[in-house]
């Protein structure tokens, strides 16, 4: 048997096949029984099978295909006649889904839109994220001790990077969490799009974890930044750094001596500085750069990689920017800031390739994913 028939193969699944048709309670026990046994998201579309994805695998999650009758029907009874007619407008929609069950809470983030699928022209295809209650303890995500050590900074910047699925809000959730219960004196503001993890389980030694959504308790994540700076807060969270008001709001807060954590969609620390300035114009980088450096303290990457055991493997790059690194990249054209970082990141085995060094050296990867998930790190 060869690695990716072995890896399918471990990836077990109990299907839940919806009956034609299918009403709401019908169509919760499918989505409920997909979270219960592991999956992160859901895929349903016309003409195709459900699938699941669980440890980055794709499952069939029944054998029948869906019809775009049933998709209508399921959007118009969960979200509103009117959602159909919006996704057939060329325009996608973002909707959040949450149903008790017995005495468990369940809750989906959901993508919905019109594409091609198949040889449907319009065809509704529907994606909800699995949001798990509560955030896993700390100890839990087995972070290398220099980065745990670390990860906690009440002043300045922290970026948790990663690609999209690679468990950045997991990571910064399970850190918030601890902070809360062991720190009596942090109060923490998250700011996110959507609010995903909860954190009423927490048990909390100071103020209780303050979340507000954009769209709902704030218009931006910029406005959020510029509301926390008002409220004395210890730490603040941003769901992403996606945009110049948004970064620029965030490099602010760690200037004016607040714990600011953010994340991004970048792959490796260099990439993540070059990124955040060139989100600002030409002629405001070098500005930027400088003040990014005054207040960068923390950069971590993190990726999931697909073992041979059917499970993935959080890796992680980083670097604290300690009063050496920063006078270092003080004394040179921010232009060059990506390949010193880079051989800084290296040279402290702090890298993705060290960690993917070692899952080779386990016989949990293949070769062939060595390669494609090194070859990340190059800008």
């Amino acid at each position: 048997m060869n690695a990716n028939a072995s890896i399918f193969a471990s990836a077990k699944y109990d299907q839940y096949n919806l009956p034609p048709n299918f009403g709401i309670n019908e169509f919760r026990e499918f989505v409920s029984n997909a979270a219960s046994q592991g999956a992160s998201d859901i895929v349903m579309q016309a003409g195709d099978r459900p699938w699941v994805e669980i440890s980055g695998r794709q499952i069939p999650a029944m054998e029948r295909t869906l019809k775009e009758g049933e998709l209508q029907q399921l959007l118009a009874s969960n979200f509103g006649p009117e959602l159909n007619g919006v996704i057939k407008g060329a325009k996608d929609a973002d909707r959040a889904m949450r149903f008790v069950m017995g005495d468990k809470t369940y809750r989906y983030r959901t993508n919905i839109a019109s594409a091609q699928i198949g040889d449907i022209e319009d065809g509704i295809s529907i994606t909800m994220r699995v949001i798990p209650e509560s955030p896993p303890p700390i100890d839990a995500l087995e972070l290398p001790e220099g980065l745990r050590k670390n990860l906690y900074q009440p002043r300045g910047m922290v970026w948790v990077c990663g690609p999209t699925g690679a468990g950045k809000t997991t990571l910064l959730s399970s850190h918030y969490a601890n902070i809360s219960e062991t720190m009596p004196d942090s109060k923490i503001l998250l700011y996110e799009d959507p609010i995903e993890y909860l954190y009423a389980k927490v048990r909390n030694v100071g103020p209780k974890i303050r979340q507000m959504e954009v769209g709902k308790h704030i218009q931006s994540m910029a406005a959020g930044i510029r509301n926390s700076l008002r409220c004395s807060p210890r730490i603040l969270g941003v769901g992403e750094a996606r945009d110049r008001e948004t970064m620029d709001a965030l490099v602010t807060a760690g200037v004016t001596g607040h714990g600011a954590y953010g994340t991004m969609h970048t792959e490796s620390v260099p990439e993540s500085m070059d990124r955040a300035i060139q989100t600002f114009p030409g002629q405001e980088q070098a500005a930027i750069a400088s003040r990014i450096r005054g207040s960068i303290k923390l950069i971590v990457v993190q990726l999931l990689i697909p073992t041979l055991d059917g499970r993935r493997q959080a890796v992680r790059s980083w670097l604290y920017f300690d009063d050496q690194i920063k006078n270092r990249l003080g004394s040179m054209p921010y232009t060059d800031w990506g390949a010193y970082l880079r051989e800084v990141v290296a040279e402290k085995k702090q890298d993705i390739k060290t960690p993917m060094e070692a899952l080779l050296a386990q016989g949990l990867i293949t070769e062939q994913t060595f390669r494609n998930y090194v070859g990340m790190e190059q800008l």
